[in-house]
């Protein structure tokens, strides 16, 4: 896997490429994603079709999952 981050010298934002969400991840790869968040404050993972499952799962990677006030939940999650 070869895992490329390109800023997109805006003020934030960063897009991911070489990345499939729908697959489980290591610690080391989440907290690569992690600092690349910290530093970038918004990421982009272009081209990815995940399933609910696949979403719920790669979310929980970053904390807890559940309401929030400003998105809507996904009916029966």
């Amino acid at each position: 896997m070869t895992l490329e981050i390109t800023p997109s010298g805006q003020a934030c934002d960063a897009a991911f490429k070489g990345l499939d969400l729908n697959l489980p991840r290591s610690r080391k790869v989440i907290a690569r994603i992690r600092r690349a968040w910290h530093a970038h404050h918004v990421l982009a993972f272009p081209g990815q079709a995940m399933s609910d499952d696949d979403l719920e799962r790669f979310s929980r990677y970053f904390g807890r999952f559940g309401v929030g006030p400003f998105i809507a939940s996904i009916d029966g999650r």
